[in-house]
């Protein structure tokens, strides 16, 4: 039996007879040879670029979908034209909140508009010297916009063209029914999105608000602060005849004034280079990497920056609830302007889920700089 074995497992029988003699030869007792057989689990399917830690084991995102804990219908015509799936984002999923702040009338305003079934629109407004520019411009804004579309397919130019003739109708109206009076002489800032077919992105904004997108947990700001600080816009100015200054506060202004160099409205500043030209920026959303899209007034800008204002986002569950976390840290941190969020969620809500690392320091930042004081 033994001869039969080596001769079709040489290998095994040679090994076998070279252990059972270095077994006798010292002395040992040949015990049978045990092997415990180890259970191995299997790891759970995970994204390495998913850093939200309560998402475990299998994510949609993994398979080519996006991690999203909100029920956002399909696009299907765009996501079977351009091969990835593109959710369609119902305005009742927008978080929107306004805070009156410390100031006794609020002067921010906004809206949001589905202009055409692929074309949706976004806008925020931050009022100076009144309420009633920043009131004129987000009721007869969206009516320009559809006006130019049924003209231009560039975004762009329909933003830009809207911006100018807004801006005209209240040079016209200032100068024919307002001229002894004050109340034209307001203005406004300007932050106004464009989404088509759910993924092209077109942005027109003048003035000191934001619009920052959330690209993989980061922040990346789409628009530009016009202030006199801005170099570029400096320049500008003083090419036109303005003058650049600061008050006893400390903060710079055109022609001692208006502490912004672009704007719609503030007629009067128009010729020394207060334009209400806007700068434009298109971006095509990815919505496996973007999880939200946020434009904000300058009462939450002022004591947040905009990776602060994203981690806050973050860790919310809902953009309805981060709107409002948002405006009430903004008080909170000694906002003294009205404070306005509109939070638009994208593909990748809820991916980037984060603590709340941004709060203590801002809260301390905010201490050492004496806003407060």
């Amino acid at each position: 039996m033994l001869s039969s074995c080596c001769r079709y497992f040489p290998s095994i029988c040679q090994c076998s007879r070279t252990i059972c003699s270095i077994k006798l030869f010292s002395g040992e007792r040949d015990n049978r040879l045990q092997h415990t057989v180890k259970r191995h689990y299997g790891t759970p399917l995970t994204d390495p670029e998913n850093k939200g830690g309560q998402q475990r084991g299998v994510n949609f995102d993994t398979l080519g979908s996006w991690n999203n804990r909100l029920d956002m219908p399909i696009m299907m015509n765009e996501s079977i034209k351009r091969g990835n799936l593109i959710p369609e984002i119902p305005f009742e999923h927008v978080g929107i909140d306004s805070l009156l702040g410390r100031r006794k009338v609020n002067e921010d305003r906004y809206f949001m508009e589905k202009i055409s079934p692929t074309l949706l629109c976004f806008a925020v407004f931050d009022g100076h010297g009144g309420s009633v520019v920043s009131d004129f411009v987000s009721k007869v804004l969206t009516d320009h916009i559809k006006f130019w579309l049924l003209r231009e397919t560039d975004l762009c130019t329909v933003l830009s063209q809207a911006f100018i003739d807004v801006n005209n109708m209240l040079a016209r109206h200032s100068y024919f029914y307002s001229l002894d009076t004050k109340e034209f002489q307001a203005g406004t800032t300007a932050t106004v999105c464009l989404l088509r077919d759910g993924i092209e992105l077109a942005i027109g904004h003048v003035g000191d608000s934001r619009a920052i997108l959330c690209r993989e947990g980061l922040a990346l700001r789409l628009s530009e602060d016009h202030v006199p600080e801005n170099h570029r816009e400096k320049d500008r100015v003083h090419q036109q005849g303005g003058i650049i200054s600061h008050n006893s506060q400390g903060v710079w202004q055109v022609n001692g004034r208006l502490s912004m160099t672009r704007s719609l409205g503030d007629i009067e500043l128009k010729k020394y280079g207060v334009t209400a030209h806007p700068y434009l920026t298109t971006k095509t959303l990815k919505h496996g990497k973007d999880a939200f899209l946020v434009l904000t007034t300058d009462g939450v800008n002022f004591v947040l920056n905009d990776q602060e204002l994203i981690d806050i986002i973050c860790c919310c569950s809902t953009p309805q609830e981060a709107a409002s976390f948002v405006t009430d840290q903004a008080l909170h941190f000694g906002s003294e302007d009205n404070s306005t969020a509109i939070v638009i969620p994208l593909g990748a809500w809820g991916k980037y889920r984060t603590t709340l690392r941004a709060i203590p320091y801002s809260f301390g930042r905010n201490l050492v700089r004496g806003r407060y004081s």
